[in-house]
């Protein structure tokens, strides 16, 4: 028999429907902002700033940018918990990596509304 526990926020199946969510909504900006060049025939500078100066596509932008983060992260979690057996060492390094993501993160909202 097997027993469901449940071991806090990282057990396997809420980190699973985390990384299938955020995919989908990573799939959806990608294919929006695709759709969007290839309507209107020519990539530049203009249509660029057309895109990203409208509020919710900033929003869209920085949702997009929180779900690349989450999927990265818990694939690097996922990585590093596969091949690295000591656990401080891995502590270090999935740290690293989430502050490295958060500061992204930070750089992206700085760009979009500075």
């Amino acid at each position: 028999m097997i027993n469901i526990s449940s071991s806090g926020w990282a057990s396997g199946l809420k980190e699973w429907l985390l990384q299938r969510i955020s995919g989908l909504f990573i799939l959806f900006y990608f294919l929006y902002v695709t759709f969007y060049f290839f309507s209107l025939g020519e990539i530049n500078y203009t249509n660029f700033l057309n895109l990203f100066s409208g509020f919710y596509f900033k929003i869209f932008t920085i949702l997009f940018s929180f779900s690349l983060a989450i999927h990265s992260s818990i694939g690097i979690n996922i990585v590093l918990t596969d091949y690295i057996k000591n656990n401080f060492l891995r502590f270090i390094l999935e740290s690293f990596v989430n502050l490295l993501l958060l500061f992204y993160i930070f750089c992206i909202m700085q760009i979009l509304w500075g």
